[in-house]
């Protein structure tokens, strides 16, 4: 007997500790379990996954937000994850995944077999509790982006933040601070009867104040700067360079795109069949104004009147159909 207590007394500071984060595990647990209940009101969320993680799951979830902007997520099964000493950034993976939002009269939808998303949220030098990451990937991407027919994608991720404590670049400049960012990458992506290619968009939000209210950011002189490249196998299809600003009824989108295959991408915009065209040596840039969301008129202009005679790469796939 008297050798056995030399051993649990060099096992008592061990069960000490081990009792200690057991302590103040159950406490982080139950904060998540109290932000959970926030997130999903009347659903009760019981965390498990000592000691290594906090894990909770919810079947049948469906969340809405209307107003000036919406926002609709329904999920068979969801699974949610954070670890003991990141209380910022909780994981999520979803089964049967439908995802809807809608702002400025334009309305958009995915739905995915599963999901991956993390969300991280972040206090900004005043405290205040920021959107500082949400990543959500969806294999398998099926939806409607409000700009046409129904796409399908191999794999679709989008990236928001809010941006802390933005200023304008020049003080002088009419343009407002940049205050959020949405990012968009697609590969196999393909709308409607359109071969499939890979999208890249970068949209920047510009506003007056945070973007916590849609009629706020309208009234405000509020806009969107917006990226978005096309390419396939062979290369860069076409570049859009636009802004969208709001309107009474809905958005107005006018830029510039600059492209290779000036032919398809005409016939994507107006809903026609493309004829067959190979892509030029050197790209051309088009003028592009349209109201959102689709279907008001599309004004697509500087298609060179001697398109037709231009240098062509024969030696590479024609363009593809786009739509």
């Amino acid at each position: 007997m008297k050798r056995r207590w030399p051993l649990l007394l060099s096992l008592l500071p061990l069960l000490l500790g081990l009792a200690a984060y057991g302590h103040f595990w159950r406490g982080w647990a139950a904060d998540f379990e109290t932000t959970l209940a926030g997130w999903f009101p009347g659903r009760q969320v019981q965390v498990t996954g000592f000691p290594y993680r906090m894990e909770a799951e919810l079947a049948w979830v469906k969340l809405t937000h209307a107003g000036g902007t919406s926002v609709a997520l329904a999920v068979e099964k969801l699974r949610l994850n954070r670890g003991p000493w990141r209380p910022e950034l909780t994981v999520l993976q979803g089964q049967g995944v439908a995802l809807a939002a809608g702002a400025g009269g334009l309305q958009a939808r995915a739905a995915a077999a599963t999901a991956t998303a993390s969300l991280k949220i972040a206090p900004d030098a005043a405290g205040l509790n920021r959107l500082a990451r949400l990543s959500i990937v969806l294999p398998g991407a099926t939806g409607n982006a409000g700009l046409g027919p129904d796409y399908r994608a191999d794999s679709l991720e989008l990236h928001i933040r809010e941006v802390f404590g933005a200023k304008p670049a020049d003080p002088a400049s009419p343009r407002l601070a940049q205050h959020g960012q949405l990012v968009i990458g697609a590969t196999g992506f393909a709308l409607g009867q359109g071969a499939p290619i890979s999208l890249a968009a970068d949209v920047t939000a510009r506003a007056a104040g945070r973007m916590d209210d849609y009629r706020r950011w309208a009234d405000g002189g509020g806009s969107l700067d917006l990226v978005m490249t096309g390419s396939d196998a062979t290369g860069e299809l076409f570049k859009l360079d636009a802004t969208v600003v709001p309107l009474a009824t809905g958005l107005r989108l006018g830029g510039t795109i600059t492209t290779v295959c000036p032919m398809a991408v005409q016939a994507a915009l107006t809903g026609r069949v493309p004829p067959a065209e190979q892509r030029l040596r050197s790209a051309v840039r088009l003028a592009l104004e349209t109201a959102l969301p689709a279907g008001g008129a599309v004004a697509l202009s500087g298609i060179p009147a001697d398109l037709a005679t231009r240098a062509r790469r024969g030696q590479l796939p024609a363009c593809p159909r786009l739509r």
